[in-house]
């Protein structure tokens, strides 16, 4: 599971290593302004080419699955499962989406998951 740190805000929360994206939560969230962590595991995330400050820095590939060890925005690092015949060069710039409805929440404090 990847963990990226947030901040709650209006409901949702914001992610740095997503670009300051705001990722609406469908959970009760404490209270504005208080750190929050998301969680997404790597096979709901993918990656392409694209410019961006996410960098691609190693492909592992095992077989029919490969898993890409990215560089983020701030320093955090995320692992995204992509699978087929994709060639992005290692040190590329890439581009991540995420499946936000498979996304998790928790406490930044407490590291207890929010429901």
């Amino acid at each position: 599971m990847n963990f990226l740190e947030g901040v709650a805000e209006r409901g949702a929360v914001r992610i740095h290593a997503l670009g300051d994206r705001l990722v609406p939560a469908k959970v009760a969230l404490p209270g504005e302004g208080r750190r929050v962590l998301m969680g997404i595991r790597p096979q709901h995330l993918s990656v392409e080419g694209g410019e961006s400050p996410v960098r691609l820095d190693i492909r592992e590939r095992l077989g029919g699955v490969a898993y890409d060890h990215l560089e983020m925005p701030g320093g955090a690092r995320v692992i995204v499962e992509t699978r087929g015949d994709e060639t992005i060069p290692e040190g590329s710039a890439v581009v991540v989406d995420c499946d936000l409805a498979r996304a998790l929440f928790f406490d930044g404090e407490t590291v207890a998951r929010l429901r």
